[in-house]
């Protein structure tokens, strides 16, 4: 599935939404349908509308697989389904019951605990002082092996994305570099393919555009290069965003044209007419 197109219906099947309720007030049904069937490639500002409709939102943190705080599965399924809900007050007090720290007990577990709240200060509160805490307790629950485990890789991209909002690029900049060491030499899990996309987000709190727009390009040609579509949609929109921020209104086709993934996805064809 390489096709612009054929993302955009598989992520509107999954919402459950049909052609008419994703395309209202956004542009006709038939446009969205010759979208799907890569018969026209839309602008940036209607991939950015129909990304929205499609709840995509690129703040979130979202996981292919999620990891477990204990042993009891029944646990782990609660915490899946509030994180995935995005149900971030809920999942914060389900894991702040005294019952809970208890019940963790190896450094991996430990791990993902710290991880799961740091997430939920960032969401809720932007906390950045608090996740950036409990982003370095997880760290530390990792212990001293030299092998990144994807968590690890996943605290240090999420740290980074911290630091770069309290702008802090220094530090920033540590912890992408952490997160992306000999990242193509180890075998992929499909959550890695976060860390090009946070380091993209990072980037962009930095103002940093160039290097936000290499991420997204890096990260989309491994994703495909690994046969996964997790988080692809989520990147060119990212692309789009970013694209639609930093040009002239009237030079969007010409300056999209010159970055590669897009030129991937475009292949010449002309841009949809919103009705």
């Amino acid at each position: 599935m390489d096709n612009l197109g054929d993302i955009l219906k598989e992520t509107r099947q999954r919402r459950q939404l049909s052609q008419l309720e994703t395309a209202e007030n956004i542009c006709s049904q038939s446009t969205l349908s010759e979208i799907e069937h890569n018969k026209y490639i839309p602008n940036t500002q209607l991939l950015i509308n129909l990304c929205q409709r499609l709840s995509i939102n690129f703040d979130d943190l979202l996981l292919a697989q999620d990891f477990n705080i204990c042993k009891d599965r029944y646990f782990n399924q609660k915490v899946r389904s509030l994180y995935n809900s995005r149900n971030y007050q809920l999942l914060k007090t389900y894991l702040n019951r005294p019952t809970v720290i208890e019940s963790v007990q190896t450094g991996k577990q430990t791990q993902a605990y710290y991880f799961y709240l740091a997430v939920c200060d960032l969401h809720l509160e932007h906390n950045f002082d608090s996740s950036k805490e409990l982003l370095k307790l997880s760290l530390a629950s990792a212990g001293h092996s030299r092998k990144q485990t994807t968590l690890t890789r996943i605290c240090n991209i999420t740290l980074a994305y911290v630091y770069a909002k309290q702008g802090l690029r220094r530090s920033a900049n540590r912890q992408i570099e952490l997160a992306q060491r000999d990242l193509n030499k180890i075998t992929y899990d499909e959550n890695l393919n976060i860390i090009y996309f946070v380091a993209a987000l990072s980037y962009l709190a930095l103002n940093k555009y160039n290097q936000a727009i290499e991420m997204v390009e890096k990260g989309i040609n491994f994703t495909r290069q690994n046969n996964s579509h997790f988080m692809l949609l989520d990147s060119i929109y990212l692309m789009a965003h970013i694209t639609e921020k930093i040009q002239t209104k009237y030079h969007k086709l010409e300056s999209i044209k010159k970055y590669d993934i897009f030129n991937d996805f475009i292949h010449e064809r002309p841009y949809a007419k919103v009705n």
